[in-house]
């Protein structure tokens, strides 16, 4: 077994979980353990793959649908921003 990804996001942990079992690579979710914030504290979850053999494959698939590990930002970066930061 291998873990693919770990998120405190559920919403993410069950999308790369449904979506590495439609592609028929078998996966489990595992609870992780719960860091104490300040604010809040959400325990982490992690996908594992069931196959060694399937890694390679459940990467790629995060990578061609834009999630887990390989998730696109929704905003761009504030490139303005980071420009003055680096000229300064």
């Amino acid at each position: 077994m291998r873990m693919v990804f770990f998120s405190n996001d559920r919403v993410e942990i069950e999308r790369v979980s449904q979506e590495l079992t439609g592609a028929a690579i078998p996966c489990e979710i595992h609870e992780g353990v719960a860091f104490k914030r300040k604010v809040a504290h959400r325990p982490e979850a992690e996908v594992w793959i069931q196959h060694d053999r399937d890694l390679h494959r459940a990467f790629m698939l995060c990578v061609q649908r834009g999630i887990g590990f390989a998730k696109r930002e929704t905003d761009p970066p504030d490139t303005d921003s980071w420009s003055t930061t680096v000229a300064a």
